[in-house]
Order: C-alpha cells, then structure tokens, then sequence
C-alpha cells in the first residue's frame, strides 16, 4: 500500500510539474469571429493572463470579457494539444426591431427580451429588399423602410410606434411593459402566423396591434390568450372575404369590418 501511494505522488508531482511548465502554453490563439463580433474586437476585449497554459485555462473568464460586446451571449472554448486555444463567440438572435421614430432609431432585440445595439436606419437593398452588407445595394432605404428591410434581415418582427420615452442601453434588459407585450406576441404566434404580419404596433399595452402584410389590421390588446386570438384572426381570414379590420382584443367578443363586395 506504501508503494502504491508513494507512486501516486510521484504523478501528482509531474502532473503538477508539466501543467505549470511551457510545454501546453497557448501561443496560438484563434478567435473565429462572428457578424458582429470581428476577430479584432474579441482580441480586444479578452486578457488572458500572461503563461496561460491549455490546462489553467479560465473558459467563464473569457466568456466575461466577450460579453462586455452586448451582441455577444455565450461562448466556446476548445483545446487544441498542444498550443492551440479557440475562441468562438456565439452572438444572440435577434427576434425584433424596435424602430424609435422621435429619433430615427432601430434597435435590435434578442431572444433574451436584452437591447442589443442601435442599427442603422439608412441601408442598402437588391432589387427584391434584401439588405446589402457589401455596399454594393441597388437601392438605398431610410427611417421605418430600412427598419423593416432589417427585420427581414434578421427573420425578427419589427415593432413600431415604440413611445419616445423608451431609453434603450446595449447589454440591459427590456423594461417597457408595452415592448416587453409585443415581444410576447413575437413568442406566442405561430411562425405560420408571423410570416403574415408586417409589424406590430406598440405605443401601450392596452392598444398593440399587427398590420397584416396583406393590409389588414388587427387590434390586438394586451398579450393575454395569444394563441386564442390567433385562432380568430386565422378563421376570420379563411372563411370571410374582403376583410379589413378585426379586433380581438377580447377573443370571445371579437369584432371585424369587411369591404363591401360586388
């Protein structure tokens, strides 16, 4: 038994030994970047301390200092033995643009209700609406038009009609009540149903509604009984023609006005 212990403190003494040596030092630091996030801003943000080996390695530590970029909400971090550490940002998905018309500001939205970063209002787009990252776009759209075209952009809804007082901060949290509904209504429609809206009015709680892509609007209400309401709209547009306007804010009661037809 004596020999067997003393064996084993021979190997935590060279496991000791060759952790703290030279021998798996990260010298080759790969940072993939990211939409967002460029290889040269991560350089930026992260210390890693002078020595750091594959083994004492403080994956949380990085992954602190990227999340200083409010695009950023997690990341990865690999191994490769000997020398060779990768670093990949993972960037939060955007799932609404929040367009501040007083000041002609469109501001990204993640999956986690967080204010990401202001975008910008003036892009340019193909001949389809597509935005151009390469700066080589056929058309240029500003204000609310670009607002939506970003959206797009990024498969979220755009929310209008956001009240001036809302004070979006990179990194923070969404605490407009009327905000935070219309992100719940971003959540509880179906993506069948989505696909159909053109933007959702947020002004208070008490009065969003959607306007349909096919011009229809929806008074919605507070984001009570999301998907009760859905159902109306979806059966009123199936089996009524000509329809223009329909309120649901009480589900149960709803009300609707259609076109007169020939």
């Amino acid at each position: 038994m004596g020999g067997v212990l003393a064996v084993l403190a021979v190997l935590v003494v060279v496991a000791i030994v060759v952790i703290n040596s030279g021998l798996f030092t990260a010298t080759d630091i790969q940072i993939q970047g990211s939409e967002h996030v460029t290889k040269h801003d991560a350089i930026q943000l992260i210390d890693l301390p002078e020595g750091t080996s594959l083994f004492n390695v403080d994956p949380d530590q990085i992954t602190e200092d990227l999340k200083q970029n409010p695009w950023v909400s997690g990341v990865d971090v690999q191994r490769q033995f000997p020398h060779t550490l990768i670093i990949t940002p993972t960037e939060r998905k955007v799932i609404a643009i929040a367009y501040i018309s007083s000041d002609d500001l469109a501001w990204a939205i993640g999956d986690d209700d967080t204010w990401i970063a202001p975008l910008s209002t003036s892009v340019e787009v193909d001949d389809q609406g597509n935005v151009i990252t390469t700066g080589q776009g056929s058309n240029t759209l500003t204000g609310i038009d670009a607002a939506l075209a970003l959206a797009k952009h990024y498969g979220a809804v755009l929310l209008t009609d956001v009240s001036a007082d809302v004070a979006p901060v990179s990194g923070q949290a969404v605490n407009s009540k009327a905000v935070k509904a219309g992100l719940d209504y971003v959540r509880g429609f179906s993506s069948e149903f989505l696909g159909q809206v053109k933007d959702i009015s947020t002004p208070s709680v008490e009065v969003i509604s959607a306007n349909l892509n096919n011009g229809i609007e929806v008074s919605l209400g507070d984001s009570d009984d999301i998907a009760k309401k859905e159902r109306v709209v979806t059966k009123l547009l199936s089996q009524v023609e000509g329809v223009t306007y329909i309120n649901v804010r009480s589900p149960g009661n709803y009300t609707f006005r259609n076109a007169p037809t020939s």
